[in-house]
C-alpha cells in the first residue's frame, strides 16, 4: 500500500496519551485504522440521512397508496373475519 507522510498539529496531552497507549511501530497503523473508522461512520451517517430524507419525500406516495388499497384491505379483513 502506498503511504503518504503528513504533519498535523495536535494537542500535546493527546499525543502523550496516544504514545503511552500505542507502541512505537504501531502508531501509524492505529491512526490509519481510526481515520478509516471515522470516515466509514461519516459515510454511514450520510447514507442514513439520505434514507430518512427519501422516506420523508415518499410519505405522500405511501399515504396515497394506502388510501387506494384501504377498501380492498377492509374487504379482505371482512372475508377473513378479522
Amino acid at each position: 500500500m502506498e503511504t503518504a507522510k503528513r504533519t498535523y498539529a495536535l494537542p500535546a496531552q493527546i499525543v502523550k496519551r496516544f504514545e503511552l497507549e500505542i507502541a512505537p511501530g504501531k502508531r501509524s497503523a492505529k491512526v490509519a485504522e481510526l481515520l478509516e473508522e471515522w470516515m466509514r461512520e461519516k459515510q454511514q451517517e450520510a447514507l442514513r440521512q439520505n434514507i430518512i430524507e427519501g422516506c420523508q419525500d415518499m410519505w405522500d406516495v405511501y399515504l396515497e397508496t394506502a388510501k387506494e388499497w384501504e377498501p380492498l384491505d377492509r374487504e379482505a379483513d371482512h372475508a377473513l373475519n378479522l
